[in-house]
C-alpha cells in the first residue's frame, strides 16, 4: 500500500542521509539525518564539512515522503548533525514525523539547552531516545570542542536536565562520550563516569576512528554520510 502523503513547508538544512540504518538508534532501524551546522569544533568529528551553517542537499520534504514510502520497515528517524538543536525547523519537523506514525531519536552535544527544554516540554515534539555526548567534564570541554566556560555549564544542564526526563521514564537516554588512545579524556574517564553515574546513567564509551595521536581526524571527508 503506498503510504499517505504529509504537506510540508518545514526546512532543514539536511546536507546527508542514511536511508536504512541499524546503528544510530540502539535495537532500531532508522533513516538518519545529519543536519548541516555546528557551533563546536571536536577535533575528532567525523564530519568537519558539517559544521558549516548553510542549505541543505535534500530537503525534509523529500526526506519525509522516504521515510513514509518505509511504514512498516522502519522504526523512526534520527536527527544527527552538525549540531541538530542549531536548525529553528527540528521541532515542526519532529512533530510532523511523529503525526507520521513514526519514533524520533536526536544526537545532541546540549549546546542549547533552552532549545531542547522547548522540545522536551511538548510531547509532539519530544523525542522518543536522545543520545547525548558528554564530551567531557565542564572544565575541560573548552580545550576539547572549542567553546566557552559558559558554553560548557550550559551543555552540562542540558545533560542534567534530559537526566530528569530520563529517570521519570518519559525518555529513554544513552550517555556517550568519544575516547581515542592517550586521550586527555581518557585520564579523567573515571571522572567523567562517576558525574554520569551519580545521574543514574552508564557512560557508553565510544572510540574515534581514523584520527592521529593529537586526537585530529584525519580521515575521508564525508565517509559518515553516504547518500
Amino acid at each position: 500500500m503506498q503510504a499517505p502523503k504529509l504537506s510540508s513547508r518545514t526546512q532543514l538544512p539536511i546536507g546527508g542521509l542514511i536511508p536504512f540504518s541499524a546503528t544510530d538508534w540502539p535495537d532500531h532501524l532508522t533513516m538518519t539525518l545529519f543536519l548541516n551546522g555546528c557551533p563546536l569544533r571536536c577535533s575528532y568529528c567525523h564530519n568537519p564539512q558539517l559544521q558549516v551553517f548553510g542549505p541543505g542537499s535534500y530537503s525534509w520534504q523529500d526526506a519525509l515522503s522516504l521515510l513514509c514510502s518505509r511504514r512498516g520497515l522502519l522504526d523512526g528517524v534520527v536527527f544527527s548533525g552538525g549540531e541538530p538543536l542549531s536548525a529553528p525547523g527540528l521541532p515542526q519537523a519532529i512533530a510532523e514525523a511523529h503525526a507520521a506514525g513514526f519514533k524520533v531519536g536526536l544526537h545532541t552535544s546540549g549546546y542549547l539547552p533552552g532549545r531542547l527544554d522547548k522540545l522536551m516540554t511538548h510531547p509532539e515534539t519530544r523525542p522518543e531516545w536522545i543520545g547525548i555526548d558528554v564530551k567531557a567534564l565542564p572544565e575541560d570541554l573548552p580545550q576539547v570542542t572549542g567553546c566557552s566556560r559558559a558554553q560548557a555549564q550550559r551543555m552540562w544542564e542540558s545533560f542534567y536536565l534530559l537526566a530528569v526526563y530520563a529517570r521519570t521514564g518519559r525518555l529513554s537516554l544513552q550517555a556517550r562520550t568519544t575516547l581515542w588512545p592517550g586521550s586527555g579524556i581518557e585520564a579523567r574517564l573515571p571522572e567523567l563516569e562517576d558525574r554520569v553515574a551519580q545521574q543514574g546513567l552508564k557512560l557508553v564509551r565510544q572510540w574515534a576512528h581514523d584520527v592521529d595521536k593529537h586526537g585530529v581526524y584525519c580521515g575521508a571527508e564525508a565517509t559518515a554520510i553516504p547518500t
